[in-house]
């Protein structure tokens, strides 16, 4: 038996018909009758037939294949905004290249470099916690290729395409849910304080409490630089004074949520049971917990993660012009458990 590939010009041999028809039998073309497209197919089956992809994308000038860079694979989050980012590529005849960083802006900007060498048709960008120069990116879109950034509000670059979600009304909900439970010490423990894309959270937190009436209180509000030691470091600021520590907490994360919860009950935290939480995450877990926040804010990732490839497609498509710049939003869940 020969090993040698089956071209469409071979089968269009053994067939005994034009290139033109097979082809267009084998992509269903409505001018080509169910009788002849059924042939041509079984016979494609038959000899194991497989259509040079490499061919129809140079023909077509695209790779097909997309570049993802994110922060955190760990970060599930980001894993589940991938599920939603990878089903819908896949439903649109695309791959996927995913490039973590850590959070360092030289491996993002490395993994930028990488894949503009794997020539992508387009690329998904949630940024690092040190990104203000977008230069790195920037060499993309001269080159016409289009860049959705996602989750993270990439602030120092105005002039681009974003998919994020509605953080500020999630942590609006959040606090205004704890101001409705009686609570007057609303904490706030943030991500990393000078970062653009904590600041939504953080806005939301001080709206609900000026909507309430309730004064801001500089020190119910601390920052993590996402470690634990830093998470500790904060929360043991926000304890510090005992006749004015916080009865509620909002969270940044719920992962900096729950270190937050274990350090208290390790240094017995006379309030420990009784301090409400609500944090950015909603954890599958979170029924498992003895003692669990009151309630979750699900960010939905699988949503972003799919209305950010769905966006770049358009822009690959040309169905959007890649200078009229789109920004979608995707809202939070307040879930009470």
């Amino acid at each position: 038996m020969s090993n040698t590939p089956i071209t469409l010009k071979l089968l269009a041999e053994k067939l005994k018909m034009s290139v033109s028809t097979v082809s267009k039998a084998l992509n269903n073309y409505p001018t080509i009758n169910e009788h002849t497209k059924k042939h041509v197919q079984d016979m494609a089956r038959e000899l194991h037939y497989m259509p040079n992809k490499s061919a129809i994308n140079l023909k077509e000038k695209k790779s097909r294949v997309i570049g993802v860079i994110l922060p955190n694979l760990l970060d599930h989050f980001f894993t589940r905004s991938i599920y939603g980012i990878e089903q819908f590529a896949t439903q649109n005849g695309y791959h996927i290249i995913i490039r973590q960083t850590n959070d360092e802006l030289e491996e993002e900007i490395q993994s930028a470099d990488m894949l503009l060498k794997s020539r992508v048709d387009g690329l998904i960008v949630a940024i690092s916690k040190n990104t203000q120069d977008f230069s790195h990116f920037n060499q993309f879109e001269s080159l016409g290729i289009p860049i959705v950034y996602y989750t993270r509000n990439p602030s120092f670059n105005l002039n681009c395409h974003k998919v994020l979600g509605n953080t500020f009304k999630g942590c609006y909900e959040a606090t205004d849910l704890l101001i409705k439970r009686g609570h007057r010490k609303i904490a706030y423990l943030g991500g990393p304080k000078m970062i653009s894309f904590t600041h939504d959270r953080f806005n939301g937190y001080i709206n609900a409490l000026k909507d309430n009436n309730i004064p801001f209180d500089a020190n119910l509000v601390a920052y993590t630089d996402f470690d634990k030691e830093n998470t500790i470091a904060a929360i043991q600021k926000l304890f510090a004074d005992g006749n004015q520590a916080p009865t509620a907490l909002v969270a940044f994360k719920e992962l900096i949520l729950f270190d937050a919860i274990k350090y208290l009950r390790s240094i017995d935290h006379p309030q420990v049971k009784q301090i409400e939480c609500i944090g950015f995450g909603n954890n599958s877990f979170i029924s498992y917990l003895d003692l669990p926040p009151i309630a979750s804010l699900e960010e939905n990732p699988e949503s972003v993660g799919e209305n950010a490839i769905s966006l770049l497609l358009k822009l690959i498509d040309k169905e959007i012009s890649i200078k009229n710049y789109q920004k979608v939003m995707v809202d939070c869940k307040l879930v009470v458990h």
